[in-house]
Order: C-alpha cells, then structure tokens, then sequence
C-alpha cells in the first residue's frame, strides 16, 4: 500500500465483495494444473471433462464442461462458493456433482485447491434459486455468493510521483563476503546504517553479503513489473509470471500481460525494484515469480480506464502461491510480497478464507509481508491504526510481518497507519524506485515500497549460510525469520518505530 499503492476497496452487496484495481499486458496464461503438480512443469489451463466423484485431487485445479437447462424466469449469474476449510473429500464431492447438474454454461466451474487444505472455492454460473439451494443442501459451504465487481478506491501518495529520465547504472566491487554499491540510493544506504550516531547523509554506500538472496523466491502479488528496465533485465535471478483469474468468466477480458499496469504510479515496478532490484533492492540475487492482479474490464464498458477485481481472483492468486511453494519444494526458501489491502467491509466467509491461505503458507515454513496502509489523517489522526487486510491478520497469525514507512531519518511518514500490530518500518517517504517506462525511476511514497524492503531482507537473511541453522525450522522459519529481522531493527529516532537493518555497516564518508 502505497502512495501509489493500491487499496482494494471492497463495497457491500447482497452477496458477495469485490474490488476495482486502478491500472494491470501478452503471454499465454499459466496456471499450476494437477500434471504440473507432479511433473514441476507448467502448462497451459486447459478444459478437462468432468469425473464422476470421487474424483482424485487433480480435479480440485479443473475447469470442467457440464451444466444444465436455464430457467426462464431467472439471469444466472457468476457465483463464488466457498467450501470449510479441509472439508472431506466425500463432502467435497457431493457439492461439485451438484454444482455440475446445476452450472448454467458450457464450460462453469473453475476450482482451486490444495493437498492439505482440499479445496478452497469454485466458481460457477447459477440462477439465484440454485444459488441458494446448494448453500442449503451443503452445511459444509460457508458462503455461495455473487463474485461481483465493483470499484476499487486507490491508495495514492499524498504528494505526486515525480519522474526522473535517467537511466540507472550499477556499479559493484568484484564478488566478495561483502559488497559495497557505491551508487545505491539514500534509503538503500539506510539498511546498512550502523548506527542511529551515524547519520544516513554521512554514508558513502549501501553494504550487503553477496548472497543477497541467491536461492531463495521471492513472489511479488501487484500490479506486474517493467521488464526492459534495467532492475530486471540486470538482475540475474530467475523470473516467471502467473495471472490469477477465472478464464472462463465471459463477462470480462483479463489482461494476461507481462507489463505494469499501473500508468499513474509504477507501483508494480517500484516494489520489484525495492525488494530485488541490483540498484534498489535487497535480495539482489533471489528468484523472482510475479503474480499480476487480475484486471477484469468488462466487456460492454464504454470506460477504456474502467479496471475491476473480484474476489475469486484474489483466493486464486494465493492460491497459486501455495500450490507453487509446494510443487517446487520451496519451503524455508520463499518470502511472499502483499503490497495491497481489503477493508473490512469484505465478505466474511472470502476474508476467512484468504486467512486460511496466508496460514498455510507461513504454516508451510514461508515468509509473509505485507504493508500497513496509506490512511493515517495527519490532520486529525483519522483512521490511525491499521484497518484494512491482510495487515489485521496480524492479530490472529502473529509471525505476518506488518511494515510501515519512514523517511530516511527515521522519521514516521506522517500517513502510515500504525498501532500495536505494526511490527517495523523501512525508509517509503520520497524513495527512488524502477518506473513502468524504459530504464526511467520516479520518487514515489507508500508503505508498499516499505514492505517490499522489508520482504528483501527476509530473503537475504535466508541466504546466509550461517544463519540456516538459526532460521530453518520446520513450521517455525516464518517467526524465526521476523525475530531475526526485530532483533537487527533499531530506531535511528529515539521515540520513533524500529527501522530494518541488515547487520552490515556502510562506510562513512568523514
């Protein structure tokens, strides 16, 4: 969340929330398909023909063709149904024959599950009357509700992002135990303070180990990335892509391209480049897979800016995260990226149900960050805490890495919201970021940018050698890792939150 980030502002229904995003370009979409699950590859989503039940796990990630005659008297409409959490194979079942006798097109449900959790929703074409009969007829459904689209509300900086037209270099020593970049921007420098003594204007470079990631993944849930920038096209790890969405849903075009979509603000660029840019970022070396918001623009829209969301798209992506995680063996080797928010106006059933995947996740040994929020009233301390999700989860998971923002002082930038599940801040006032446009880099604000450093550090601290021992625990790495990350944070501003730090110590210049 960011002064360009996005807050996906959820509106009520009758039935079911969604969200608008603000601006997400073409490649084959991909998905994590039942064969991928076993052969580590991905392919192509393709339409399988319904199983009778029981069907194996496989047909949890199938988008199967059956349905049934239309009644006359009703419009169906796209539905999201959501299942309880690790419901039985036998109870899963019986929904899904009875969502293949009542789906209302050629080719309905488009599913995801996992292993462990069993399926995690559907989605399908239903009249209303059917609609309601399937949450009657299955106690195991905590919610079958319209997977609506509506606007999303922008989480933009209070002050406009200004953009620089040079191109950015990096200049690094020759491989070593420590590096020193000379030519890292002010917050970079930051990370490396050894002392709040030492004031970041009197540091000469930004200091780091070499690992500075190499083996570990790091998934970046935004708005996609630049790919001719420099920040990727220097960067040596491995990249790959995934478009969360129904493709099946025919009252929307999904931009399925490997772009930045965000025109205004280069939002997904920036937290690329603050968590593993060569110039910017942290984990200078980590692997990279961008997941890009689904951007549903409807098809009769006369509004060529008019971008929506839907919930669905939201589950699908940490959905897609998960399933990954598993399929290349990534745990303790893997750090997600959440630079987003849901207000508590969302759906209670969807809101528990991406709890239960952001658990499975730090259950499954990964680390998650996600950013505290752009709302803070400096006017009138309105909206000081944080209220959106996935930042209040914090209550309930207490190893979620919640991330606000100072300047590069320390100094609290002024609409972070905060409270007691703030855990840490990192420099996200005025920093130099990747723009979405050549090799350009803007100025930008946010929390987002903030979590994206922080979630660099987490991933640079898992590819430290001797800190294996320390952190890999099965079903403890996600705290160990932010113990470690608290225990090294310190404020450069006594009364101010702790600031990140990654245990090195820039040069000083006098």
């Amino acid at each position: 969340m960011t002064g360009m980030a996005f807050k996906y502002s959820l509106i009520a229904s009758s039935t079911l929330l969604a969200l608008k995003i603000l601006p997400f370009a073409t490649t084959t979409p991909l998905d994590v398909t039942p064969n991928s699950l076993r052969s580590g590859q991905l392919v192509s989503r393709a339409p399988l023909a319904p199983l009778p039940p029981p069907f194996p796990l496989d047909d949890l990630f199938t988008e199967d063709t059956a349905g049934s005659d239309t009644q006359d008297t009703e419009e169906p409409l796209r539905y999201l149904i959501l299942p309880t959490t690790r419901s039985s194979k036998a109870d899963t079942d019986k929904v899904y024959t009875d969502l293949v006798s009542k789906a209302k097109d050629t080719n309905p449900i488009f599913s995801k599950g996992d292993i462990d959790l069993g399926v995690i929703f559907w989605t399908a074409l239903l009249v209303p009357s059917d609609a309601e009969k399937l949450k009657s007829d299955h106690p195991i459904l905590t919610s079958v509700a319209e997977d609506k689209a509506v606007p999303l509300e922008g989480f933009r900086d209070p002050v406009p992002s200004v953009e620089k037209r040079n191109v950015l270099h990096r200049n690094r020593d020759e491989p070593k135990t420590v590096v020193k970049q000379q030519d890292s921007p002010e917050q970079l420098k930051v990370v490396s303070q050894p002392s709040k003594d030492d004031h970041v204007s009197n540091l000469k470079n930004f200091a780091y180990r070499e690992e500075a990631g190499r083996g570990v993944t790091v998934y970046i849930f935004d708005e996609g990335a630049n790919k001719d920038h420099k920040e990727w096209t220097t960067q040596p790890g491995t990249k790959r892509w995934f478009f969360p969405g129904d493709p099946n849903d025919p009252r929307y075009t999904i931009d399925r391209t490997e772009t930045d979509r965000d025109e205004d603000g280069s939002h997904g660029s920036c937290v690329y480049s603050m968590a593993v840019g060569p110039k910017n970022g942290i984990a200078k070396n980590a692997d990279v897979v961008i997941l890009k918001h689904t951007s549903f623009n409807p098809k009769d829209s006369d509004d060529e800016d008019e971008e929506d969301t839907v919930e669905s798209a939201t589950l699908d992506g940490m959905a897609i995260i998960l399933a990954d995680v598993k399929e290349h063996k990534l745990q303790n080797k893997a750090v997600v990226n959440l630079s987003f928010g849901l207000t508590t106006a969302l759906e209670d059933a969807s809101r528990d149900k991406f709890r239960d995947l952001v658990k499975e996740l730090l259950a499954n040994d990964v680390v998650v960050v996600t950013a505290s929020g752009n709302d803070r009233d400096p006017d009138n301390e309105d909206r000081s805490n944080i209220d959106d999700y996935p930042a209040l989860f914090r209550r309930d998971l207490k190893n979620l890495i919640v991330v606000g923002a100072t300047n590069n002082d320390g100094k609290t930038w002024p609409y972070t919201q905060g409270g007691d599940l703030l855990d840490l801040s990192a420099p996200g006032d005025q920093i130099v970021c990747a723009g979405r446009k050549d090799s350009n880099r803007v100025i930008s604000s946010g929390t987002s940018f903030a979590a994206a450093s922080v979630s660099g550090l987490a991933a640079y601290f898992l590819s430290l050698p001797e800190l294996s021992e320390r952190l890999k625990h099965r079903g403890k790495t996600a705290q160990n890792v932010k113990d470690l990350i608290l225990e090294k944070a310190y404020p450069r501003i006594d009364g101010e939150i702790k600031v990140l730090y990654n245990g090195e110590k820039s040069d000083l210049k006098t």
